[in-house]
């Protein structure tokens, strides 16, 4: 009995022994080091610093909102201390606490895996590794444009990290839909579509999306709910999808509970979906001519509600 009870101690204690090594080990510190990289939003120098774990270089979360605040890749960022967890809604405008674009000074700081929950534009994304440095959230700026929707690039000449929004690069100017130009594609569910699906509809929305698109998918909800909304107003919402994607299309669709019908990308539409970004927006009036330009990115339902009311004036 005393052997039994030796053993459960010497258990015991090995349990409590290896959960305080863990403990210790996930609470242990990177060393954060100022960072002599630079860069530039759409040509134009960004007054930020940046700090090195691990050779890779990290952003504070509330100084690139602050830097795109007037950029069509702009996004809002909000911390909620009772849940502990960060929201950001892609095309809300920033506002700032008075904590950016600071100084870092020389002086190396310790780096802890950040606990906070990130949620964007309502969904939750555990793919993003962040940082907590000073009790602010540090990002890899790939891993942001390509969660938010905008690029970025380097040029290892000048050690500088590119952003890139809508406004930054040349883009396709689309064209109207000529009456003679025709086209034919099925949708997801095999269903044939030609330019005739206009007719009928004061608005329609192109919207072309792929679901290894974060921003993509992430906005699939604002647009369902547009497409429920404003289909009594003659607004016919419509998504586009690459021949590649079909099976990943299929599966986000009835996982995020879609609706409207996306159609299979065809070259007819390159003149105005060709933009070489995800996800890129038209509008079409009933005669399918193309009301404006490209949208680039993605934006909540307040946003794009505002567009389709302007033009539906």
């Amino acid at each position: 009995m005393k052997k039994a009870c030796r053993k459960r101690l010497l258990c015991l204690a090995l349990t409590l022994i290896l959960a305080l090594t863990l403990g210790t080990a996930a609470l242990a510190a990177d060393t954060a080091v100022v960072s002599n990289q630079k860069l530039t939003i759409d040509g134009e120098n960004a007054p930020v610093t940046a700090y090195n774990i691990h050779d890779n270089n990290y952003f504070k979360l509330r100084d690139v909102a602050c830097l795109l605040r007037d950029t069509p890749a702009r996004f809002s960022v909000e911390y909620r201390e009772k849940t502990n967890s960060i929201h950001i809604v892609t095309g809300e405008s920033y506002t700032a606490d008075g904590s950016e674009l600071q100084s870092l000074g020389m002086e190396s700081k310790e780096a802890v895996a950040s606990l906070q929950t990130l949620y964007i534009n309502g969904r939750e994304d555990s793919s993003l590794v962040a940082y907590n440095i000073d009790g602010y959230n540090y990002f890899k700026l790939r891993d942001l444009g390509g969660a938010l929707g905008f690029r970025v690039s380097y040029d290892e000449k000048s050690r500088t990290m590119l952003i890139f929004t809508a406004e930054g690069e040349p883009e396709p100017q689309p064209a109207d839909w000529a009456p003679d130009i025709s086209f034919t594609t099925v949708d997801l569910d095999g269903n044939t579509w030609t330019e005739e699906c206009f007719a009928g509809h004061r608005l329609t929305i192109l919207n072309l999306w792929g679901y290894w698109c974060r921003p993509c998918v992430g906005e699939l909800p604002e647009l369902e709910q547009i497409s429920k909304d404003y289909a009594d107003r003659g607004v016919q919402m419509l998504g586009v999808y690459l021949a590649e994607d079909e099976s990943g299309n299929i599966r986000t669709v009835e996982e995020m509970g879609v609706t409207y019908p996306s159609l299979r990308y065809v070259e007819e539409f390159d003149p105005w979906l060709n933009t070489g970004y995800f996800p890129t927006t038209i509008f079409l009036d009933g005669n399918g001519k193309v009301l404006g330009e490209a949208y680039i990115g993605s934006r909540n339902y307040n946003s794009w509600a505002a567009i389709i009311e302007e033009l539906l004036k």
